[in-house]
């Protein structure tokens, strides 16, 4: 059953034509992978289910049976669907713990946020460690840790992630990865997954879409694109 399904997705840059009638489903308990080169669309995909870019009327963003255009970004984010953007966005002035709460600002149940909090924390041990450091003090890896967490405490039913691994070192792109795919399998949650490390996004994905120049070129089943010619050539650097 679909969870999210876009359909006829157009965006404008003033007279750019960013987006030009994507169509993709994301099924409940899947995580799918959204792969292309920078410019793309992928970013400008994620911002228009988040309410955040200005969609044209023809356009449908149907989330669990709801069209989440008739709702303000904040209103979508009440509704389950959480979005970590790109380069992270902490609250840098603020102390991890202060920065983690903040993701359960539209939550009202005390134990449940309890519950979380412990979970975030023993999923990212880094911030246990840290949690009375000011965010702009922690490196990049743990900044996104921080930032997952985070969204985290919004207790998302969709999570959308973009380029998680961005400028991280190997290790800590392994360690992201890994909570990823935890998130799914033992919490259940739905992921759309931007990513510019494709190898990586499809090895941990159900099924991925190819987005260049604002079109979907190909979709399928993201084992099979692992070992898909083009998508190799183009994406994979093999």
């Amino acid at each position: 059953m679909a969870l999210l399904e876009i359909k006829n997705l157009h965006v404008y840059y003033g007279h750019i034509h960013a987006l030009k009638g994507i169509n993709l489903t994301v099924d409940e308990g899947e995580v799918v992978t959204l792969i292309g080169s920078n410019g793309a669309g992928k970013t400008t995909t994620l911002r228009a289910i988040s309410g955040l870019l200005k969609t044209t009327e023809d356009t449908s963003v149907m989330y669990d049976g709801i069209e989440l255009r008739q709702l303000r970004p904040h209103q979508i984010v009440e509704k389950g669907v959480i979005h970590v953007p790109e380069g992270r966005r902490v609250f840098s002035r603020m102390s991890v713990q202060e920065n983690l709460m903040m993701g359960a600002y539209a939550r009202k149940n005390r134990h449940q946020i309890a519950d979380d909090l412990a979970y975030v924390l023993k999923l990212f041990p880094r911030l246990q460690e840290r949690r009375a450091q000011h965010a702009g003090t922690l490196s990049g890896g743990e900044q996104q840790m921080l930032a997952m967490g985070r969204a985290l405490m919004a207790n998302p039913k969709l999570l959308l992630l973009d380029e998680p691994s961005m400028g991280l070192a190997p290790v800590l792109v392994e360690t992201i990865f890994d909570s990823i795919e935890q998130l799914n399998k033992q919490r259940g949650i739905t992921i759309l997954l931007v990513e510019q490390n494709a190898q990586m996004a499809l090895s941990i994905a159900n099924r991925a879409y190819v987005l260049e120049t604002g079109r979907i070129t190909m979709s399928g089943n993201a084992q099979e694109m692992l070992h898909d010619e083009k998508v190799i050539s183009a994406y994979l650097g093999l």
